[in-house]
């Protein structure tokens, strides 16, 4: 696969491997047995946590590539202070690593809108988890992005390898604390690749940062200490992220509520659900800048109904993972709605420089804890019609596994809330009628799309759907 040899020895030696800025020329030379990372295209063969069935109905095709390089380790440089300001210096000599990339993106190059998400994939359950691509999967298909997944720690590469002994023999990440370089080689060189994927009128190539959960925390790090030697990324997304940053020694928590810098360069989505506000408080207090925009959507769990079965869909077979009988229904308001709002709001800041509206946060007690009406749903923050409207709670916190006691199990329903059926009384004293039940869920609606947190296709796709629905009234 073709990319500029001299540039990337110049800003990938010197920048990654040595701490000098990418833009400075080399003052050392490079050892010679370090040469750049490189892509290769894996054999033909079904990849692990492949979604080619189902990308097939939306003209999507998956492919997967082989990562290969020369990976530092980092220590910091002087004081991590909160202002995000933080300095690295080499820990070690680059350690060689192989990793893969799993790619998705539009079969007709004439799709591609130029926009690639690359995620840091989540291996919190031991095993590659796309929650990103999860949540923002029906906007990136109907808008023609591209997505690539990036395996960049140690516990993917033991779960690849258990799923495919053969396919995965060769790939290593020594330690991961070389993750962050293996994600900023991984964006230099997508950028240069999908500038393959399009037609020749296509806009320029962007590359957003996505992660998900553990992965968003990776990426806090990565803003304030790499981002700015690199500028690998035109714009991050962050996405159920605790306020902490992950250490680059020894992956340890000990940055909490970090700013970020503010003289990064790209913008800043970050998207909490009520799960993450409420269990982590200063979440709240990040402020919106000229470079960050912080959304809390009230009612969400950090790991709904839609993401346990999207997360079954694609590796039940290959981990034998069961199906999670929980003590109540998971939680099943349609969070990813307002992703679908984020994302295209991050698109289009790093376009044209619109900067995305700013939103309210939920609101709290005298002592901190999120406010409820008296139907259970909190209030404030961006609020999805389901909670202006309601016909059921959305529960954060009261709900555990019934039919096992494994990480797995634990963590799909704990992290995935529940949701209570509101009573029958209380359905026929609020709505009087389908219609009175329809009129006000389209209120909320309206009030969502005007301000730029609703889709218009996802707003009119929520009312067809509920003007489906049984009566609400009985």
């Amino acid at each position: 696969m073709p990319y500029n040899t001299s540039a990337l020895l110049r800003g990938l030696l010197c920048g990654l491997l040595m701490g000098l800025a990418l833009t400075t020329a080399c003052h050392a030379r490079a050892p010679l047995d370090i040469k750049p990372p490189k892509l290769s295209e894996f054999p033909a063969g079904s990849p692990a946590t492949s979604r080619q069935s189902a990308l097939n109905a939306v003209a999507y095709t998956e492919q997967e590539w082989r990562l290969q390089g020369h990976a530092q380790a980092y220590s910091t440089d002087g004081d991590w202070g909160d202002d995000g300001h933080w300095q690295l210096k080499p820990r070690g000599v680059p350690e060689p690593y192989e990793t893969r990339l799993l790619m998705r993106r539009p079969t007709s190059p004439a799709r591609f809108n130029g926009i690639v998400v690359v995620e840091w994939l989540n291996s919190s359950l031991g095993f590659d988890i796309d929650g990103g691509w999860m949540i923002a999967r029906d906007e990136m298909v109907r808008e023609g992005y591209a997505w690539v997944g990036v395996s960049a720690e140690t516990p993917s590469i033991a779960a690849l390898q258990q799923i495919n002994p053969l396919r995965y023999a060769h790939a290593k990440i020594t330690d991961s604390d070389l993750s962050f370089d293996i994600f900023d080689h991984a964006g230099l060189l997508i950028r240069q690749e999908a500038a393959q994927w399009g037609t020749a009128d296509t806009q320029p190539i962007r590359l957003l940062a996505m992660g998900y959960s553990k992965s968003a925390s990776f990426l806090f790090t990565f803003m304030n200490a790499f981002q700015p030697r690199s500028q690998a990324y035109d714009g991050f997304y962050l996405r159920g992220a605790t306020p902490a940053a992950i250490q680059v020694n020894g992956w340890h928590i000990n940055i909490v509520a970090p700013h970020i810098r503010s003289d990064l360069k790209a913008p800043v989505m970050q998207v909490q659900t009520e799960m993450e506000v409420a269990v982590s408080w200063p979440l709240s207090k990040t402020p919106d800048t000229d470079k960050l925009r912080y959304w809390e959507i009230a009612g969400a769990t950090h790991f709904d109904q839609a993401m346990r079965n999207e997360t079954l869909a694609a590796n039940q077979d290959e981990l034998q993972l069961t199906t999670p009988r929980c003590l109540k229904p998971a939680n099943n308001l349609p969070a990813h709605l307002i992703d679908h709002a984020a994302l295209h709001a991050l698109r289009n800041w790093v376009t044209t420089g619109t900067t995305p509206p700013k939103a309210p946060r939920l609101q709290r007690s005298s002592w901190g804890f999120v406010q409820d009406d008296d139907q259970g749903n909190a209030l404030g923050g961006l609020r999805l019609p389901e909670l202006d409207a309601p016909v059921s709670r959305y529960g954060m916190f009261n709900n555990a596994p019934t039919n096992s006691l494994g990480m797995w199990a634990g963590f799909a329903c704990i992290a995935g809330g529940s949701t209570t059926p509101l009573s029958a009384d209380y359905l026929r004293a609020r709505y009087p009628s389908d219609q009175a039940y329809l009129e006000t869920y389209k209120q909320a609606a309206d009030k969502l799309l005007s301000k730029g947190f609703l889709r218009p296709i996802d707003h009119a796709q929520q009312l067809r759907l509920i003007s489906r629905r049984q009566t609400t009234a009985p």
